[in-house]
């Protein structure tokens, strides 16, 4: 376990980390926030990002995306490059453009608005520049992930509003399948094998975790004990994922009638723990010592995890963990 250094600020929030231990994420101080890159050999960096960037993600490459303001009503998506620099990416012609993943070619998906303030779902590369996705049967999307082959995972935005909405893969041709679903599921991430990890009945007290394999079969692989708001799927099909931890009180309250409960904000702890195709489920807390609060942000391929915590005395920290598999389970 590390605790990442702070550059001053008063706490960080670690976004992503890529596969050579590199993290991105955002410290704060008094003046606002400000935007970082941490690794080993070079310790942190201040990126020098404009205040307000948000969205940061890191591939192997080195290269960083996010979106920032250009104005009180606007935000701009960019590409920040070792050596070269940040370039911005652009819109459609309105005044918002935002990142939602990137692969480790630089390929960028996201969302943008046009000159009449339609959002279209957006492909960036330094080949082609900016361009619209294909909409998949005439529906306007979100684009969720792409992986290093030129998938991307998408969500339709059907009217009136269905939710979670029906997802769909587009490929670099052009063409686009859709993704059969089970039933009361959101996905959360997509690997290169384009395997993914879901969550049947988000937002209950007794949600599950779904793996879909390579053959594109949905296996349920635990019910969780409470409900599951984070969950990152590597290549390996190892998960990452953080749960909501209510008292006995609180899961009572989920099942008695809204007229019959006072109305208070609900208390919680967290757990975050690892799932390992050979292993199964493995709990962090007890590796985790002097933290508490742990929260998995992002996973990489060699089963590193960085996420957010709190100190002992309360104060906000970013936390690497890094596997030691011989360990587990002792």
């Amino acid at each position: 376990m590390t605790i990442l250094p702070s550059l001053n600020g008063l706490r960080t929030h670690a976004f992503r980390l890529n596969d050579h231990g590199q993290v991105v994420g955002i410290v704060y101080d008094t003046n606002g926030h400000r935007s970082f890159l941490w690794d080993r050999t070079h310790g942190v960096q201040d990126l020098g990002f404009p205040t307000g960037c948000e969205g940061l993600i890191v591939n192997n490459a080195g290269q960083i995306a996010g979106t920032m303001p250009t104005d009180p009503n606007g935000d701009e998506p960019f590409l920040w490059e070792p050596g070269k620099g940040r370039t911005t990416l652009g819109t459609l012609g309105g005044k918002t453009s935002i990142v939602c993943a990137m692969n480790n070619r630089g390929q960028i998906v996201g969302l943008s608005l046009d000159t009449s303030d339609f959002l279209h779902a957006v492909l960036w590369d330094k080949e082609t520049g900016m361009k619209k996705l294909p909409v998949p049967d005439g529906i306007r999307c979100i684009p969720y992930s792409i992986s290093d082959a030129g998938q991307i995972l998408v969500r339709a935005i059907k009217q009136p509003p269905v939710l979670p909405g029906p997802w769909f893969l587009l490929d670099p041709n052009g063409s686009n399948s859709r993704v059969p679903v089970p039933a009361d599921t959101w996905l959360r991430s997509m690997n290169a094998s384009s395997c993914m990890v879901a969550i049947e009945k988000p937002g209950s007290p007794n949600p599950r975790l779904l793996l879909r394999d390579e053959q594109g079969i949905w296996r349920r692989l635990l019910d969780a004990d409470d409900e599951v708001f984070i969950a990152r799927l590597n290549d390996k099909n190892q998960i990452a994922y953080t749960e909501r931890v209510y008292s006995r009180w609180e899961r009572l309250r989920h099942r008695l009638p809204k007229w019959l409960i006072r109305p208070r904000f609900p208390s919680f702890e967290v757990e975050s723990c690892v799932w390992d195709p050979a292993r199964g489920r493995i709990p962090l807390n007890k590796y985790v010592c002097g933290i508490k609060r742990f929260s998995v942000a992002d996973l990489n391929n060699n089963g590193c995890m960085v996420g957010t915590a709190e100190t002992k005395d309360g104060s906000p920290c970013s936390v690497l963990l890094e596997p030691i598999p011989e360990h587990w389970g002792k």
